[in-house]
């Protein structure tokens, strides 16, 4: 397995564990935050679960959008504590918008891991648990 092999499945592996739903408190109300949509996180992690599974490596721009995505959730957790820092809601909003990239650029690989005939069971599978495939792009299971 290739050097770069490995550390983009530790990179994804890695988005995988950190891909959890954002909060917000910088809405007004110190007590409750408010939960943000995290639709985008379970598509992304969809995405990096077929990826995972997949022997083909994964594209640069994916890997870029990944790296970015770490970054950002990186400088979230070291100023989780100051909610009341109004720079915090700019870096959750950074933060949403990296999940969309990295969505993205990662469904690029994805789509064509999922289109192609040779995938396996389990590849296909974790394709089908991507409802923003189209069902008739898949592959049909072989016996």
């Amino acid at each position: 397995m290739s050097v770069f092999r490995s550390s983009t499945i530790a990179m994804i592996a890695l988005t995988l564990l950190c891909a959890l739903p954002t909060v917000s408190w910088a809405d007004g109300d110190d007590q409750q935050p408010a939960r943000r949509d995290n639709s985008v996180n379970i598509l992304l992690r969809k995405e990096l679960a077929v990826l995972r599974l997949s022997s083909k490596t994964t594209s640069t721009p994916c890997v870029n959008a990944l790296k970015k995505l770490h970054t950002t959730q990186n400088l979230l957790k070291e100023n989780e504590d100051d909610y009341q820092n109004p720079d915090l809601a700019i870096v959750e909003d950074v933060l949403e918008s990296d999940f969309e990239v990295a969505s993205e650029r990662c469904a690029v690989d994805v789509r064509a891991i999922c289109q192609d005939h040779k995938s396996s069971k389990e590849i296909l599978k974790a394709c089908a648990k991507i409802d923003t495939l189209p069902i008739d792009t898949l592959p049909e299971e072989s016996d």
